[in-house]
C-alpha cells in the first residue's frame, strides 16, 4: 500500500510534467526564451522519468527499455543552464563554447543510435551480443557518473551568474529583484540537494544493478512539482510582465504641463515621468533628492509648498494612472492584477489595491470589471 502511494505521487508529477510541458512549447509566440527553455527542461525531465518508471514497475522488459531509451538527460543540465542564462539576460547573445554542454548529449545520442542500428540489424538485444553489451553499459552504468558532475558545473555557474547578477544592479533595485531571485536560487538549492541521491543511487547501482530507484523517482517527482509551480506561476508573471514593459516603452505614459514655477520640478517630472523611475518600486523621495544634489527637505518642501502634494502621493498617482492604462487595453485582458500591479511600481499586490482603492475609489479588479462594460 505504502509503494502504490509512492508510485501514485510519481505518476501524478508525471502527468503534470506532460501537460506543463507541452502548454509551455504551444504558447512560444508569446513566451520568452527563459520559458521555452524551461518548457524543454520539463519535457525532458518527465519522458526520462516515465521511461525509467515503466521499466521499474515492469510494464517494458529491460530490452524494450533500450528500444525505446534516448539519453534525453543529458539535455537536463544544458537545458537548465540556458533557462537561467536567458532568465537573468533576455537579450544576451552567448558564446559557442556555452553551446558545448550539449556535448555529452550528442556522444550519448550517436552511443544510443549505434545500440539501435545493431540489435535491429543483427535481431539480438544486448545480453547476447559483446557489441551491445559494451553499448549498453556506457549509458547504463557509467551515464550518471558523466552527467552528475555536468549538472555540477552548470549549477556553480548558474549561481555564480545570479550572484553576479545581484552585485551589478543599481542599489534601487537590489532589493527588489533578491525578492525576485529567491526562488531561482531556491531551486538550484533543491537541486542541489538532489544530487545527494542521485549519487547514491548510481553507486549503489554500479554494485548491484537490481537495486531499485524508486525513492530517486520521488525526488525527481519533487523536482517537476517545483518546475511545475514556477512555470504556471513566476514565469507567467514574468512574461506578462515583459510584454507590459513593452508596451509601456514604445508609449508615453504619462503627459505633464511645462512649468516655469521651480526648475527643479521639470527635472522631477524627467526623471520620474518620462525616465519612468515611478516604475520601480524602490525609487524614494532619499534617492531623488541625491539625483538633485538637494536635502531630502529640500525636496520635501518643493512637492508640498509648489507641487501641493506629497512625494508618495505623486508616485502613486503616476503607478495608478499606468495601472489604469494596462487595465483599460483589452490586449492585457487575462493578465493578472500581480503581474500589472508589480510593472506599474508597486511592491506587492496587496499595496496596488490600497493604493488603487484610495485614490479611485474602487479596487483594480472592480475598475477592470467597468472598463470592460
Amino acid at each position: 500500500m505504502e509503494i502504490n502511494i509512492f508510485y501514485s505521487f510519481v505518476v501524478a508529477a508525471i502527468l503534470q510534467g506532460l501537460w506543463l510541458g507541452f502548454m509551455l512549447l504551444n504558447t512560444t509566440k508569446k513566451s520568452t526564451k527563459a520559458s521555452k527553455f524551461l518548457g524543454y527542461l520539463v519535457l525532458v525531465v518527465t519522458i526520462t522519468q516515465l521511461l525509467y518508471f515503466l521499466e521499474e514497475i515492469e510494464i517494458i522488459t529491460w530490452h524494450q527499455f533500450n528500444i525505446l531509451y534516448f539519453p534525453f538527460e543529458f539535455l537536463e543540465a544544458p537545458f537548465l543552464y540556458f533557462f537561467v542564462a536567458y532568465y537573468l539576460y533576455p537579450a544576451k547573445k552567448f558564446h559557442p563554447f556555452e553551446k558545448a554542454l550539449f556535448l555529452p548529449f550528442l556522444l550519448y545520442l550517436l552511443n544510443t543510435l549505434t545500440y539501435k542500428l545493431i540489435s535491429l540489424y543483427t535481431g539480438k538485444n544486448w545480453s547476447n551480443h559483446p557489441v551491445l553489451n559494451v553499448l549498453a553499459d556506457l549509458c547504463d552504468y557509467y551515464g550518471d557518473l558523466l552527467n552528475i558532475p555536468l549538472f555540477l558545473i552548470v549549477l556553480v555557474i548558474s549561481l555564480y551568474r545570479i550572484s553576479n547578477f545581484k552585485r551589478n544592479i543599481g542599489d534601487n533595485e537590489s532589493k527588489n529583484v533578491r525578492a525576485e531571485l529567491f526562488w531561482l536560487t531556491l531551486l538550484f538549492t533543491f537541486i542541489l540537494a538532489t544530487l545527494i541521491p542521485w549519487f547514491y543511487y548510481a553507486y549503489q547501482y554500479l554494485l548491484d544493478d537490481s537495486a531499485s530507484y524508486l525513492p530517486l523517482d520521488i525526488v525527481v517527482s519533487l523536482s517537476i512539482y517545483l518546475l511545475g509551480y514556477i512555470g504556471m506561476h513566476k514565469l507567467n508573471v514574468l512574461n506578462q510582465r515583459e510584454r507590459l514593459r513593452a508596451y509601456t516603452n514604445a508609449t508615453i505614459s504619462i503627459s505633464t504641463e511645462e512649468s516655469s514655477k521651480n526648475g527643479y520640478i521639470s527635472t522631477i517630472e524627467r526623471i520620474a515621468v518620462f525616465e519612468k523611475r515611478f516604475l520601480d518600486p524602490a525609487f524614494s523621495s532619499e534617492s531623488l533628492a541625491k539625483e538633485l544634489q538637494i536635502s531630502k527637505s529640500h525636496l520635501s518642501r518643493i512637492f508640498n509648498k509648489e507641487m501641493n502634494v506629497s512625494f508618495t502621493d505623486y508616485i502613486n498617482s503616476l503607478r495608478v494612472a499606468e495601472a489604469k492604462r494596462y487595465l483599460q487595453n483589452p490586449e492585457f485582458s487575462n493578465y493578472t492584477l500581480v503581474a500589472i500591479g508589480l510593472e506599474a511600481g508597486f511592491n506587492s499586490k496587496t499595496t496596488f489595491n490600497t493604493t488603487f482603492k484610495k485614490i479611485t475609489g474602487q479596487t483594480p479588479s472592480q475598475f477592470k470589471k467597468s472598463a470592460s462594460n
